[in-house]
């Protein structure tokens, strides 16, 4: 991201016009990191263990549980305080989409290991189909640039057909979890599915985190103070205290174990995602607003990290 923000910033004193080549070469490169990179790293990710029991059903649910009511209070903000279409577009991706994989992966390892980055892949299991099934094309309506016929799920597919791709490969994925723990019988997946994502992983995170320098502005982050700090009262505040309570009720139902339920409330804590910097691109929303809204959040993180290590591994272990 760094050298993405460096490499605009030498740029623009060169050219006033490179503003645009930076937007468009960010637009491509997001597109590359959802049609070429992400679907193997569903797939290898979706055939890691075996899919099978109530928890991962319940685990799945929740995860569901936390992206919609983000989504939910997203909208919800934008009823009560009308915004620029744009704004409300950028605004509501935000909301919905949480970044459970790079930090949340992260830190979830840090905290409880390989232990905890199983119930995360189930906790994800189905954040891909609404990401693309539901969340982008739902940022698409506020784009002024579309006509209402060319807005909703089916039209948003038709008009960038990148975005089924993630969904299809979700779809190979299980279909190849089933495959290989139960119609062949295997104990393990092949090994050279597994050693795909050492590589695909960092360098689909290193492209998107480039294209998004080449659109970051830091100075314009006070603009969007009260988005910010709605965007971040959501992720930190409301979202986790619902996801906690639909947790809390399934861990003493006894559908869910103390990890499990952990897990939720941490991944249900965690700031903007990535994948929602892609939708301004893609519908020509507000670039600004979201990046903005990412920079708070994650720096926030630093504040965040300490109070849930506290919360859910100091408290729990004494």
């Amino acid at each position: 991201m760094a050298a993405g923000y460096v490499l605009r910033r030498r740029r623009l004193r060169q050219s006033d016009g490179a503003e645009d080549a930076f937007r468009r070469w960010s637009h491509r490169l997001k597109l590359i990191c959802i049609g070429v990179l992400m679907p193997p790293v569903a797939i290898t990710a979706m055939i890691r263990n075996p899919l099978t029991g109530g928890n991962v059903v319940v685990m799945g649910a929740l995860g569901i549980v936390c992206l919609l009511s983000g989504a939910i209070l997203g909208r919800a903000y934008i009823a009560a305080r009308p915004m620029k279409p744009r704004e409300a577009g950028a605004f509501l991706g935000c909301a919905a989409m949480s970044n459970l994989v790079s930090f949340g992966g992260l830190i979830t390892f840090a905290f409880w290991g390989n232990a905890g980055l199983q119930q995360l892949q189930l906790f994800k299991l189905f954040e891909h189909v609404l990401y693309f099934g539901v969340f982008f094309p739902w940022c698409s309506t506020f784009s002024p640039d579309l006509k209402p016929q060319q807005t909703g799920v089916i039209q948003s597919f038709l008009s960038h057909p990148v975005t089924i791709v993630p969904i299809a490969a979700v779809v190979i994925g299980l279909a190849a979890n089933f495959a290989v723990y139960h119609g062949f019988e295997l104990v393990t997946p092949p090994d050279w599915t597994q050693r795909i994502n050492r590589v695909l992983v960092p360098v689909h995170a290193g492209l998107l985190t480039f294209s998004v320098g080449l659109t970051m502005s830091p100075s314009r982050v006070g603009r969007y103070g009260p988005k910010c700090a709605a965007i971040a009262s959501i992720s930190f505040i409301a979202r986790p205290a619902i996801a906690a309570a639909a947790a809390f009720g399934c861990l003493k139902a006894g559908l869910i174990n103390d990890l499990a339920f952990r897990v939720t409330v941490l991944l249900s804590a965690m700031p903007v995602a990535f994948n929602a910097l892609i939708p301004p691109s893609l519908y020509h929303l507000d670039e600004d607003l979201a990046n903005s809204c990412w920079i708070v959040t994650t720096a926030l993180m630093v504040v965040v990290v300490p109070v849930l290590y506290f919360v859910l591994v100091s408290c729990t272990a004494t």
